[in-house]
C-alpha cells in the first residue's frame, strides 16, 4: 500500500487517499444499491477527489469528469449523464483561466456568464481549513444587465497551504484546478409541472400479495 499526504498547518498530515497499486480503480464500474447517492460532504469532495486530481493519485471512483465549463451555456452541460448524484445536480472538474491583465477567473459563456454571490467560505476538517467553497448563479446577457437564471454553481478548491512549498507543478494546479458542483434549483411551477404521473402498474411481489 502507497499514501499521498498533504502538508497541513499542524504537526500531523492529512491521509487523502490510500492507494491499491494492485487494483485499477480507473475501471471501476459503479453499481450502487437503490436509493444510494454520490453526495460527499464539502472537506471529502476536496481532500479525496480534487487533491487527489492534482496530485495525479487515484480517486476514491471514476465518476466526476473533466470539462471546460464555459465553453458551455449550464443548460448544454451533460447532468443528466450523472447518474449517481440528486436530480438536476452534477460534478465536474474544471481548470480555470484568467484573465492576464485582471488576474481574475474567465467566467462568461457564450450567452452568458457566471457571477460570484458573498464571500468565499472556509472548508474545515478538524480545526485545518481544507479549502474554500465559492457560490456562483448565472445570468443571461452580459454583465451587469444580465437576467438571472435557475443555475447554480458551488465551485470548490483546495486550500494550497496544504501542498508543500517545494511542488512548483501542484502549487500551480492549485490555483487552476477546481471541482464544481452545478446545480438547477427548480421553481414552484417547475415542480408543478414535473410532477411524474403514478404508474398504474403495480409490482410483482405486491400484485402476489394484494387480496
Amino acid at each position: 500500500m502507497a499514501f499521498s499526504y498533504l502538508q497541513c498547518s499542524s504537526s500531523d498530515c492529512l491521509v487523502v487517499y490510500q492507494q491499491d497499486h494492485d487494483h485499477d480503480h480507473d475501471q471501476d464500474q459503479l453499481n450502487l444499491p437503490v436509493g444510494y447517492r454520490f453526495s460527499p460532504r464539502n472537506h471529502e469532495l476536496v481532500l479525496n477527489y480534487l487533491a487527489n486530481k492534482i496530485l495525479g493519485q487515484k480517486l476514491p471512483a471514476n465518476i466526476i469528469t473533466t470539462i471546460d465549463l464555459y465553453q458551455y451555456d449550464p443548460h448544454q452541460l451533460p447532468i443528466s449523464e450523472f447518474k449517481y448524484g440528486k436530480h438536476n445536480e452534477a460534478y465536474f472538474f474544471n481548470e480555470r483561466e484568467y484573465i492576464e491583465s485582471k488576474g481574475l477567473a474567465k467566467r462568461r459563456t457564450k450567452n452568458g456568464y457566471w457571477k460570484a454571490t458573498g464571500r468565499d467560505t472556509n472548508i474545515l476538517y478538524g480545526e485545518t481549513v481544507v479549502g474554500f467553497k465559492k457560490i456562483l448563479i448565472f445570468y443571461w446577457g452580459k454583465a451587469p444587465d444580465g437576467k438571472r437564471s435557475p443555475w447554480i454553481m458551488h465551485e470548490f478548491r483546495l486550500n494550497p497551504s496544504l501542498i508543500p512549498p517545494n511542488s512548483l507543478d501542484y502549487n500551480t494546479k492549485v490555483g487552476r484546478h477546481v471541482v464544481c458542483k452545478i446545480h438547477y434549483k427548480e421553481s414552484r411551477e417547475d415542480n408543478e409541472t414535473s410532477k411524474p404521473r403514478r404508474s398504474k402498474k403495480i409490482p410483482k411481489i405486491f400484485e402476489e400479495t394484494k387480496n
